[in-house]
């Protein structure tokens, strides 16, 4: 570590370097933390959050070493910012999770549930009654990353259906047998 700190004292900028990429990697850590934390994971935002203090401590500690300059406080400022659209960034690449969507429908809901199905994604239909009449609310429950797919085709099949996407925190699926294990909804149905 002292070798690490003598090399950084060599040049006037490596410590607001240091401090900027230090502080991009804290707090992108500490956005998929917060995650972890929202969707229950306690196990991994505790691992999460060890990591995120000791670089956190790191870049503090650079800040204050010898006299705090402007470089190094513009540095861990803009490494805040940055990290924060990193963590996000990060977040929506990794896509952990399910979610829900749901969809309404005047008239094509059980096109939309039909096109869906062929997909291969589990649909539930509900009647229901809108301020203009008759409708169905349809729900589908996948993982993260298919969501889009799910617009995309209930969008390609009623372009004037109604969307809604919520995160899911829990679901009672079994990682073994259900919808999104190897075998899929197939599997499922066949054994009922």
């Amino acid at each position: 570590m002292s070798q690490l700190l003598a090399h950084l004292n060599d040049h006037f900028l490596l410590w607001p370097l240091f401090i900027f990429c230090a502080r991009v990697a804290d707090v992108s850590i500490g956005t998929m933390r917060t995650i972890f934390v929202v969707r229950g994971r306690r196990l991994i935002a505790a691992g999460l959050g060890f990591f995120e203090v000791i670089i956190w401590v790191t870049a503090v500690s650079g800040v204050l070493r010898d006299q705090p300059g402007l470089l190094k406080i513009l540095a861990y400022g803009l490494g805040f910012a940055t990290g924060n659209i990193t963590g996000v960034w990060l977040e929506q690449l990794l896509a952990i999770g399910y979610q829900r969507v749901i969809f309404i429908s005047r008239s094509r809901h059980h096109s939309v549930a039909f096109g869906l199905r062929l997909a291969d994604f589990p649909v539930t239909e509900i009647p229901a009654r809108g301020s203009t009449g008759p409708v169905a609310m349809c729900f589908v429950i996948v993982p993260r990353r298919q969501a889009p797919e799910v617009l995309r085709i209930a969008h390609a099949i009623d372009p004037e259906v109604f969307l809604a996407v919520e995160d899911i925190r829990q679901t009672s699926l079994s990682r073994d047998v259900g919808p999104f294990s190897p075998t899929g909804w197939r599997s499922v149905l066949k054994m009922k």
